[in-house]
C-alpha cells in the first residue's frame, strides 16, 4: 500500500509540475495570460498592428509614386469637407503562420489564422477589425503527453489620421484607439481565461525619398483577466504593455519589401517582460486590388524566450 501511494505522489509530480508552469502561480505568469504568445500578448500586437503600422492600402494610396496627394492648399488639421479621392473603401485580408516558440525550456508550435478587415468612413477615419485564431501545442507539458490550447478573439479600432500627407508634406501621422475581447483555453490543463484589452496606438510615416518610408510606431495596451476552469488568482495577471517600432518600406513596381523591429515591454511581472521582435517580408501586387504578403518573424527575450514563425497572407480592396 506504501508503494502504492509512493507512485500516485511520483505521478503527481511528474504530470503536475510542467502543467503548473503552464498555468499555475510557480512563475506568478502562465501562457493562458501573460506570456508573449498569449491572449495578452495577443492583444497587445493586435493593438500595435491595428495603428502602429501601415497598410497595404495606405502605402498605395499615400506613399507610392502615382498616389494621390492631398493638394497642397489644403490644411492637414482641418476638418475635410468631402470624401473623394481618398482612396480604397474597404479592404479585408486573410493570414496564416506557423512556428515554435520555447519560455523557460518549454517547447511549443504555433499555428494561427488572421482576419483582418478595414473601412473607409471618411478622409481621416477608418475602422479597424481583427479577428484572430490560434492553435498552440505545449510539447510534453503533462509528463508524457503535450497539452493543447485554442483561442480566439476581436480587436476593433477607430484610426484617425491627425495629420494628412500632402505633395510637400511628405508625412503622416495617425492615433488608433482600439478595445478588444479574447478567449484561451486548454480542456488539456483545464485552464483558460477571458481578456479584456483597451489600447492607444500611434503611427508616424515619413516618405523621406521616392520609394523609401519609414514608419515609427508605438503602442499601449491594458489587458484585464478573467480566469476560468482551475486558473488560479487571475487578478493577478492584469497587464499593461508598451511596444515600440521601426519599419522601413521599400516599394519597386509591384514589389514592397519592409524590414523592422518591435521592443515589447510588460509593466508587470511575467515570464517574459521584455522581448524584441525582428521580421522582414515582401509584399506583391497581383491586381490593382489584390496582393500577397510573406513575412519572416524571429523573437528574442528574457525567460530564455524565444520565438521562429512565418506568415502568409493575401489582401483584398474594394
Amino acid at each position: 500500500m506504501k508503494t502504492s501511494n509512493r507512485l500516485i505522489c511520483v505521478f503527481a509530480v511528474v504530470v503536475g509540475l510542467p502543467a503548473a508552469s503552464l498555468f499555475g502561480q510557480s512563475y506568478n505568469s502562465d501562457y493562458v495570460g501573460s506570456s508573449p504568445l498569449s491572449a495578452a500578448g495577443d492583444a497587445a500586437m493586435d493593438n500595435y498592428q491595428s495603428g502602429g503600422q501601415l497598410t497595404s492600402d495606405e502605402l498605395a494610396q499615400q506613399f507610392s509614386p502615382d498616389s494621390l496627394a492631398v493638394p497642397s492648399g489644403t490644411s492637414t488639421s482641418s476638418t475635410p469637407s468631402s470624401t473623394a479621392n481618398v482612396g480604397t473603401q474597404q479592404q479585408m485580408g486573410l493570414e496564416v503562420g506557423g512556428g515554435s516558440f520555447t519560455v523557460n525550456g518549454q517547447k511549443a508550435e504555433l499555428y494561427t489564422v488572421k482576419i483582418p478587415y478595414s473601412r473607409r468612413l471618411n478622409e481621416r477615419g477608418t475602422l479597424e477589425l481583427t479577428l484572430p485564431v490560434s492553435y498552440t501545442v505545449y510539447d510534453k507539458a503533462l509528463g508524457f503527453k503535450d497539452a493543447k490550447a485554442y483561442g480566439t478573439g476581436i480587436n476593433a479600432g477607430y484610426a484617425w489620421q491627425a495629420f494628412l500627407k500632402k505633395d510637400n508634406v511628405p508625412y503622416r501621422w495617425k492615433i488608433t484607439p482600439s478595445m478588444g475581447l479574447y478567449y484561451r483555453d486548454s480542456s488539456d490543463l483545464n485552464e483558460g481565461a477571458w481578456v479584456i484589452n483597451a489600447g492607444l496606438s500611434s503611427s508616424f510615416a515619413w516618405q523621406f525619398s521616392p520609394g523609401w518610408v519609414i514608419n515609427i510606431g508605438n503602442g499601449i495596451s491594458f489587458a484585464w483577466n478573467n480566469g476560468i476552469k482551475n486558473y488560479p488568482d487571475p487578478i493577478r495577471d492584469n497587464q499593461q504593455t508598451l511596444k515600440n517600432g521601426i519599419h522601413l518600406y521599400r516599394m519597386l513596381d509591384r514589389w514592397t519589401v519592409y524590414a523592422y523591429m518591435i521592443d515589447t515591454e510588460a509593466l508587470n511581472p511575467a515570464v517574459v517582460d521584455s522581448y524584441q521582435t525582428y521580421g522582414i517580408g515582401a509584399g506583391y501586387k497581383l491586381t490593382k486590388t489584390r496582393t500577397l504578403k510573406a513575412t519572416l518573424l524571429d523573437e528574442q527575450g528574457n525567460g530564455s524566450y524565444k520565438s521562429v514563425r512565418f506568415t502568409l497572407g493575401t489582401s483584398w480592396q474594394f
